[in-house]
């Protein structure tokens, strides 16, 4: 904050001069609404947030179709591990003497040697060196209450993201408007003080001439001229205070610092009426009520899906693909792709799981329970900001019209206690007293005229009118 403090008074200081050759860009308080609407940062994270919850609910929605998906593989066998099978070619041959049964061939060329050597057993391994996949897998599900109460539950989490930002544009709308009209204050106050400088600055030719004359003395002279000094300091640090304000009030629209405006509306405390002190809360109008009226339908989906836990789920599943196995070489000639194919249906019965169902619903009734609770109390809350934004504001006008008498009769004070000395009956101390009680006057006026302008902002906000 210190930072971004120093950032607005460098720039409320030097801008004025960079700045004084351009066209200010003319804006009512309902332009800076709406380029804050579009362009200031926070309402710009808010709609992402919104994407983002959206994208977020059609992920949900998506459990609900179809998942297809394909897969294929190559696997390579270095090594197979074999096991052994009696030579049945041997012994049909030969013969099997353990048993004495004859052979089949009688040929004793065949019988010879050459047999002989033949082995008693054969290796034999299912595993090929190369096997080839390829696969579409899909699946449905049928029936699943998780995700049945995720698709009821869509619509009310739109309403919260859309909730989420209408209470963003209402906090920035609040900001805006509360900057603009302290911009408007402060060019009033930048008015009076101009007007109270060519005051004195006449008083003090005057008094010159007079003193020229011989008819005051140096004293008289020097009173006004210190009361001008000051009233010259005054001007340039409201003069600083309008420039802060200006960037105060660009900075909450989201405005590039260095662009110039002028404000179009105009400021009378006469438009501070008192008819919204009548108005009643509608509770429905308030986004925070809403809000959490929102969450309270999620909360309650979320006891719901808990409760359905214990049903069955079921789903349709589904693959077809090819195989191919190659002993020698990876896709060697003549080898033939093997086609399979299976469907099926699965059902999921729970039976025990631990009392973790019953356990996570006992958690979401408590949060449930407290969501309802937590309305209670805003409810509560929000009347009871109502009643004090009320107060304040009955208050602020009150006081706002005591000073506004305050600054008039000073004012008469002042041209009286000018008159006077003008025609020699009164003294010049006499003259600065009323003027330093004029500007004082006038500085707690517009004081009591920003408070009741921000009382009534934050009643309208109370109301929920933003």
């Amino acid at each position: 904050m210190t930072r971004l403090f120093c950032r607005l008074l460098i720039l409320s200081i030097s801008l004025p001069f960079a700045l004084h050759a351009q066209d200010a860009q003319r804006m009512s308080l309902e332009d800076c609404l709406k380029y804050a609407a579009q362009n200031q940062i926070k309402i710009k994270n808010a709609l992402l947030d919104q994407q983002s919850a959206l994208a977020k609910n059609r992920e949900v929605t998506g459990m609900a179709y179809p998942q297809i998906s394909a897969k294929g593989g190559i696997n390579y066998a270095p090594l197979v591990a074999a096991f052994e099978i009696p030579n049945f070619i041997k012994t049909i041959i030969a013969g099997d003497p353990a048993t004495g049964q004859p052979g089949l061939v009688k040929d004793d060329a065949l019988n010879s040697d050459a047999v002989s050597k033949m082995p008693d057993n054969l290796p034999l391994a299912f595993q090929p060196k190369w096997t080839t996949t390829g696969t579409l897998e899909a699946s449905q599900i049928l029936f699943d209450p998780s995700v049945l109460v995720a698709l009821q539950a869509r619509k009310t989490l739109e309403e919260l993201a859309a909730k989420s930002v209408d209470i963003t544009v209402q906090d920035v709308k609040v900001a805006v408007t509360k900057a603009y009209y302290n911009v408007l204050i402060a060019q009033k106050q930048q008015g009076l003080v101009e007007q109270n400088l060519s005051r004195l600055q006449q008083m003090e030719h005057e008094m010159n001439e007079y003193y020229k004359a011989g008819f005051r003395e140096k004293i008289d002279v020097d009173r006004i001229t210190v009361a001008l000094n000051n009233l010259k300091t005054q001007q340039i640090r409201i003069n600083q205070a309008i420039g802060l304000a200006r960037l105060s009030l660009k900075y909450q629209m989201g405005m590039p610092l260095e662009t110039p405006i002028a404000l179009t509306d105009s400021l009378t405390d006469n438009t501070l009426n008192a008819d919204i002190l009548t108005e009643e809360l509608d509770f429905n109008a308030k986004d925070e009520f809403e809000m959490l009226k929102i969450q309270n339908r999620l909360y309650t989906y979320d006891v719901k899906r808990y409760r359905l836990g214990w049903l069955p789920t079921l789903s349709f599943f589904g693959n077809y693909g090819y195989t191919l196995y190659n002993q020698a070489k990876l896709f060697e000639p003549g080898g033939n792709w093997q086609k399979s194919a299976l469907l099926g249906v699965s059902l999921n019965v729970p039976i025990f799981d631990g009392l973790q169902r019953r356990n996570r619903l006992k958690q979401a009734e408590i949060t449930l329970q407290k969501n309802e609770n937590d309305l209670q109390n805003l409810r509560m809350g929000l009347a009871l900001q109502e009643q004090n934004a009320k107060i304040s504001l009955r208050n602020n006008l009150l006081t706002l019209a005591n000073q506004r008498n305050n600054m008039e009769l000073a004012e008469e004070v002042y041209n009286t206690a000018r008159i006077k000395y003008n025609e020699g009956v009164g003294s010049s101390l006499e003259v600065m007293d009323a003027e330093s009680s004029l500007r004082e006057a006038q500085t707690n006026y517009f004081t009591a005229l920003y408070d009741a302008i921000t009382a009534r902002v934050d009643l309208e906000k109370a109301l929920g009118q933003f």
